[in-house]
């Protein structure tokens, strides 16, 4: 079926049709869909980056076929796509003149190629790789490392897994410092489901190989599967990581979006969705905003805080990634009351773009440890849970993207009675830490 426009762009009638039939597909591929049984899931949270990813990528690469295709088809591509960017951004040879007046070229065509340069803040950039799985072994959250990858030849794959976990301060260079305080060459790899990029303050002053579960990951573990065809608890196993990783990622219901797609080539239906979509990222935007704002409201009615700083902009960042040259982040978004003098903590909402809405209080633990175990022992008495290394204790208001409205985070958004129970447990909160 092809929808064509029979009025202008503002005439609702020409958008109609398209939405009904879109309706039509999704209440066929998606909105009776059970989701499979995933022994995963059942045994550990999906975004258990240690007991469940870290474990089940180690058992694969202990096998010796399957690490030397990681090396070689995962690794290896990637470390050259950098070099080749790498080597795209450098700047044009230029000319000065010496004493004698001769020109000094500072790159002579004719010279070999470093194997290393500095990018333009200063990190090392690796320009080649080669990585010989001979005496290879993998170590699992030593030294707080993740997965660490070792040769007999004292190179090393240094992997920090990441589901929705934010980045530490200084992590992945304390990794490269005490890697090479044991006389290791490291290649640091962040691994997450999107492949965005770590933090400036995570990586120092090395280069990141940033890798994507869907985009990276996936293609390796299929043919993990197909290696393990004589052994069909294993290919059983993997299929079902990588159906855990694809609704991670955002990537289930693939008959949805192959009949969506299908429908989409038809006539100018293609130009209706792009409009659509351009509409309905300003609206989810929008609903956003319009909960930020409503929460503010009602707490700042209550406690004598106040912050001036332009929701909008902000959540314009989150969610379409806009200033990432300026060192913005790229995977958070918070807005936060501070707890007066007295404290190194403040009293946040922040939205993670694939782990949820969720408030508490944020505390550095290892900055100010007395002061995170005293805020932590005292949010758990007002039942906040789940501390990491940032948060002492949260709640959560919705699980899952919320970079791309879903049904359930919409659900959330427009509940006006949860909503202002948080902002009144945030007014309870803010003023139970008041105390002495």
């Amino acid at each position: 079926m092809s929808v064509t426009p029979t009025a202008a762009d503002g005439d609702r009638s020409a958008y109609e049709p398209l939405l009904r039939q879109v309706a039509v597909l999704y209440e066929r591929y998606e909105a009776r869909r059970k989701e499979p049984f995933n022994l995963f899931t059942v045994l550990r949270k999906a975004s258990d980056e240690e007991h469940l990813h870290s474990k089940f990528l180690e058992a694969l690469l202990n096998r010796e076929s399957n690490l030397e295709d990681f090396v070689q088809k995962v690794v290896a591509p990637a470390v050259d796509a950098e070099r080749q960017a790498a080597e795209r951004e450098e700047p044009e040879p230029t000319e000065q003149q010496a004493e004698d007046g001769e020109p000094i070229r500072h790159r002579d065509s004719a010279a070999p190629v470093a194997q290393s340069s500095k990018t333009t803040n200063g990190a090392e950039r690796m320009l080649g790789f080669s990585f010989s799985i001979d005496g290879a072994r993998i170590e699992r959250e030593q030294d707080h490392i993740d997965l660490l990858i070792r040769n007999a030849k004292g190179k090393a794959i240094v992997i920090e897994n990441k589901i929705w976990a934010g980045d530490q301060q200084r992590q992945l260079q304390r990794y490269f410092d005490t890697v090479t305080r044991r006389g290791l060459e490291p290649t640091l790899v962040y691994l997450t489901l999107d492949g965005h990029e770590p933090s400036d303050d995570s990586r120092g002053t090395h280069e990141v190989l940033s890798l994507s579960y869907g985009r990276d990951l996936v293609p390796w573990l299929r043919r993990c599967q197909e290696r393990a065809c004589a052994e069909p608890a294993l290919r059983e196993s993997v299929a079902q990581y990588i159906a855990l990783i694809r609704t991670l990622c955002g990537d289930s219901g693939r008959e949805f979006m192959t009949e969506l797609k299908k429908f989409l080539s038809e006539g100018n239906n293609l130009v209706l969705a792009g409009r659509l979509g351009r509409a309905a990222a300003d609206a989810w935007l929008d609903l956003l905003l319009d909960y930020w704002k409503r929460v503010r409201e009602e707490v700042e009615s209550e406690i004598d805080v106040r912050d001036q700083r332009n929701l909008r902009d902000w959540l314009n960042r989150f969610l379409f990634n806009q200033g990432r040259r300026k060192g913005l982040s790229q995977h958070h978004f918070h807005y936060a009351w501070g707890l007066g003098d007295r404290t190194h903590a403040w009293l946040s909402i922040e939205a993670k773009r694939d782990q949820g809405i969720f408030y508490g209080v944020i505390c550095h633990r290892e900055k100010y440890l007395e002061e995170y175990e005293r805020l932590k022992s005292k949010l758990s008495s007002s039942g906040y849970g789940e501390p990491d290394p940032w948060w002492p204790g949260r709640k959560f208001i919705y699980r899952g993207s919320v970079v791309r409205p879903s049904e359930g985070a919409i659900s959330v958004l427009r509940d006006e009675t949860k909503r202002s129970d948080v902002a009144q447990d945030l007014i309870r909160t803010w003023k139970t830490l008041q105390e002495p």
